[in-house]
């Protein structure tokens, strides 16, 4: 066996940003969740208020929410630009908290908090984190594995801490295996030993996903500019789709993904034809190049056009989410019993 590698990484104590989508809260109340997060605790999460659609976790006012089915739930416009927003409990896939008081006492949520006292605000987050574990992890790993990506051979990885087993990681297939339960904190402590071919297995139990979704994490949520400096002057040139989930790729990303497969462009081009910022179009970027999905070599160009499903598109249903249309909100049907609102399903009341 081969000795270990061991990396004390500069990017072990970074922490990644994670998404808060808010919905139903007065601009008042919107300003107070803003002075809160700016008064978190260090060494936690890093929270960042996004779009509702693709944040990690949502906070939503318990006043404002509405069971209108037994697995539907309203939660009406706080803001004069804001529109209604009705959820498919069934297909939330992540945690939800909702402010008090609630709408009514057959409004049952797991998660509540109190935007009156910090403390509890906080508590919701750290919970949050809890269950955002494992993407925390592949912050981490992704993080790691870009940073070593000079030295690291082909063939397969066991990534390990204290005897026990965190991941596998195979160049070959450029898959990983992970261990759910384990803490962010010892992939930034743990070895990789370079083993054998025979050693590509996954425990049944391991949270598998792709070397290139580890790259994706990591470019998506560090606050590094991690964009190689040639895409700032080269002209950049699509290549093909970034090997994601489509629920991943975000709204802006679609927009470049799309002015890309047109009609190549540098960095100033780009700004032009996206409209995004230079902060947002330097994060895209990044994680569309350690997708693969585009190059400054103009040899390695794709020749076909970026296509997207239609629920891609911005504005449409995703994840469990669907906008309402403006207009006179309808008297909800009071439901038959107490309903625990928190998803995904994995943090309901039994």
């Amino acid at each position: 066996m081969e000795e270990p590698v061991v990396h004390e990484s500069a990017m072990s104590s970074e922490q990644p940003l994670l998404r808060l989508g808010l919905a139903g809260f007065t601009p008042e109340q919107r300003e107070r969740l803003h002075v809160l997060l700016g008064q978190l605790p260090l060494g936690g999460g890093v929270w960042r208020v996004g779009p509702f659609a693709e944040a990690d976790a949502w906070l939503v006012s318990g006043e404002k929410s509405r069971l209108v089915a037994a697995d539907t739930l309203k939660i009406l416009a706080g803001l004069p630009t804001e529109r209604a927003v009705q959820l498919d409990l069934e297909e939330v896939d992540r945690p939800i908290a909702f402010s008090l008081p609630l709408c009514s006492d057959d409004f049952d949520p797991k998660h509540t908090f109190d935007l009156s006292v910090p403390a509890s605000l906080s508590a919701v987050l750290r919970q949050f984190e809890g269950w955002l574990r494992p993407l925390r992890s592949q912050f981490v790993l992704g993080g790691q594995l870009i940073a070593r990506e000079n030295e690291l051979l082909p063939g397969i990885y066991h990534v390990s801490h204290k005897g026990q087993l965190l991941a596998v990681m195979d160049f070959h297939e450029w898959r990983i295996g992970m261990l759910r339960k384990a803490d962010p904190v010892d992939f930034e402590l743990a070895h990789w030993d370079r083993r054998p071919l025979q050693a590509h297995d996954i425990p049944s139990h391991f949270l598998r996903s792709s070397l290139t979704q580890l790259r994706w994490i990591y470019a998506q949520r560090t606050e590094r500019d991690v964009l190689p400096p040639r895409y700032r002057s080269k002209p950049v040139y699509f290549r093909h789709a970034p090997a994601v989930p489509m629920r991943w790729i975000r709204d802006s990303q679609l927009i470049l993904l799309r002015e890309l497969s047109q009609a190549e462009g540098d960095f100033d081009a780009l700004l032009q034809r996206t409209g995004l910022t230079p902060a947002q179009l330097t994060r895209d970027l990044a994680s569309l190049y350690f997708a693969g999905s585009i190059t400054t070599t103009p040899d390695k160009a794709g020749t076909a056009a970026f296509e997207d499903g239609e629920d891609s598109l911005p504005g449409q249903r995703r994840n469990g989410l669907q906008a309402q249309p403006d207009g006179p909100e309808g008297q909800p049907t009071p439901p038959a019993r107490k309903h625990d609102l928190t998803a995904p399903a994995q943090l309901r009341r039994k």
